[in-house]
């Protein structure tokens, strides 16, 4: 095939390097109207017809700049004049940030890239093509490093992930300019690209000139040790996906054998995959207090996982949220997955594991999942609700939505474990009777009597 220009001939062998080019299929090339994302709509655009794609542009304006909608104008005016199909999408950046509690360069790339995943998906674009270029490879290397990344921080910007390609990441930055020039092509700079308060900014414009001047080219240096260490971390991956049972019930378990087989790379990445297959990113002090954890030891992790360690197993489980408290009424009402009936009466029934029985109280009586807090006093003194559970013997993987009553917010009593002395009937006493079913039914209208 002849090239026209010296630099699509190596951009076209780093597409076909990384299989980034779809036969038949259609490109969308992300473009924000800076001298790179145009250098690749155009790029691309020359190569469409012999490459065998097509060719397509996104915009999303963030809204963050007196100048975005101007970029936006320019993009759709570009793509006009060249016959170019053209998608455009907005988003109010700093709201979204304010409200996820991000960051506003986080903030903008996720709505920029769930843009970029409707787009293509409405127009049937098999691949995003995004106009990352080695010298933002190095960038985002030592950013990482500096974040205290392991290798899959420090792989660096994937040349290809999912739908999304970067066929000018092995391409420098100069390389990109000298291309500019040749073609003549305009764009629009980003006055915010200037502004040294982002962290990426400062490394752009005066980490990596410095580095430059110590090692000079130690950009594309970075870049390559970049790919070296995607490569490890794959291998790291492939073995560590060969010792991982799937998914079950909502869990991931590990034999411990397997686990103390390995070195203590491979403990760590195991622990962490194994969060990973259950949706949590754990850090690394997390991986390490699972890692740390003894035989009936339990772990509370971030949102709603848990470790639970066995004699010959480490379990990692998504847990449900728990059930809200719900004030108790007198008949029957429904609590998640419980049934619960409350009666009054004279007569004291035997307590069981699904039965309380208090002396008639005075205040609100609520039904809530333990919290992991609280004490109740007992015949022989008083124990926490946590050494009540291990006392009758309830596991402690099913102890975080474990019922319990609370009368006035303070826990009185906790099935199938203890009441609190001071709540339990005498002979002849009105007494409170609250018994649990399992239970998939509405609740019944009920009068309020506590």
């Amino acid at each position: 095939m002849k090239m026209i220009d010296p630099m699509a001939g190596r951009v076209l062998a780093c597409c076909q390097k990384w299989g980034m080019l779809p036969q038949g299929g259609t490109v969308l090339c992300a473009v924000s109207g800076g001298r790179d994302s145009m250098a690749l709509l155009h790029l691309f655009s020359a190569l469409a017809e012999a490459g065998g794609f097509r060719t397509a542009a996104a915009h999303f304006n963030h809204r963050l700049r007196p100048t975005a909608d101007r970029d936006e104008a320019f993009v759709r005016d570009w793509c006009r004049e060249h016959g170019i199909p053209l998608t455009r999408g907005a988003g109010d950046v700093k709201e979204f940030a304010a409200r996820e509690g991000l960051g506003i360069e986080d903030a903008a790339r996720k709505l920029r890239y769930a843009f970029l995943e409707t787009a293509a998906a409405d127009m049937g674009a098999v691949r995003i093509a995004t106009a990352h270029h080695r010298e933002d490879n190095a960038e985002t290397v030592l950013l990482h490093l500096l974040r205290g990344s392991g290798l899959q921080g420090l792989g660096g910007i994937a040349p290809v992930r999912g739908k999304i390609i970067r066929p000018l990441l092995e391409t420098s930055r100069a390389e990109i300019d000298a291309y500019i020039i040749r073609h003549g092509l305009p764009y629009v700079e980003d006055e915010s690209n200037r502004d040294t308060r982002f962290t990426r900014n400062r490394l752009r414009l005066e980490v990596l000139p410095l580095l430059e001047d110590i090692a000079p080219g130690c950009g594309g240096r970075i870049a390559a040790a970049a790919e070296l260490l995607r490569d490890e971390n794959q291998h790291m991956r492939r073995e560590v996906e060969g010792l991982l049972p799937p998914v079950e019930d909502d869990a991931v378990t590990l034999p411990v054998p397997v686990l103390r087989r390995q070195d203590e790379a491979l403990r760590r990445r195991l622990v962490r995959t194994m969060g990973q297959r259950l949706g949590t990113e754990l850090t690394r002090a997390q991986v390490e207090a699972v890692l740390a954890l003894n035989s009936g030891g339990y772990l509370d992790l971030p949102e709603n996982l848990c470790a639970i360690r066995k004699p010959r197993r480490l379990i990692l489980k998504k847990q449900p949220p728990p059930l809200p408290p719900l004030t108790l009424c007198a008949g029957e009402q429904v609590w998640g997955p419980w049934r619960v009936t409350v009666q009054k009466g004279r007569e004291i029934p035997p307590e069981s594991p699904d039965t309380v029985v208090l002396r008639g109280v005075d205040g609100e009586l609520a039904i809530a999942a333990w919290d992991g807090e609280g004490r109740l006093a007992v015949e022989n003194g008083s124990r926490t609700i946590k050494r009540l559970f291990a006392d009758a013997g309830i596991p402690i993987e099913n102890r975080a939505d474990h019922p319990a009553l609370l009368l006035d917010g303070r826990p009185v009593a906790v099935f199938g474990a203890a009441t609190d002395w001071a709540f339990r009937p005498r002979k002849e006493e009105v007494c409170v009777v609250i018994t649990l079913r399992r239970s998939n039914e509405r609740s019944r209208d009920h009068e309020k009597i506590f």
